[in-house]
């Protein structure tokens, strides 16, 4: 089942319109060879960099898809809740304070 999930999915963006070309696809192949992701995380990388990005965007992709694996990230919701906290780290990183 884990090694379907992923053509699963892009049959699935490939039905609603949006396909990723020959390129993209070996790229993404090579992303999870590069991180030894699972199907499941090279999934949710996916996803989540073309909701975030509004398409595919290799560097994107790669650094999610480092980050699930290092975190071991396994489900979108953890996912989204990784991206939160590194979102609000960023953010407090740039504030300054006065007083």
């Amino acid at each position: 089942m884990e090694e379907n999930i992923l053509d699963d999915y892009v049959a699935l963006l490939a039905s609603k319109g949006f396909r990723l070309n020959d390129g993209d696809l070996h790229f993404i192949d090579f992303g999870r060879h590069y991180t030894d992701a699972t199907e499941s995380q090279v999934k949710i990388a996916l996803e989540v960099t073309l909701i975030q990005q509004l398409s595919f965007d290799g560097s994107y992709f790669i650094a999610l898809l480092e980050s699930f694996v290092k975190e071991k990230i396994t489900s979108k919701k953890r996912a989204y809740a990784l991206l939160n906290r590194l979102k609000s780290s960023r953010e407090k990183k740039h504030s300054c304070t006065v007083g």
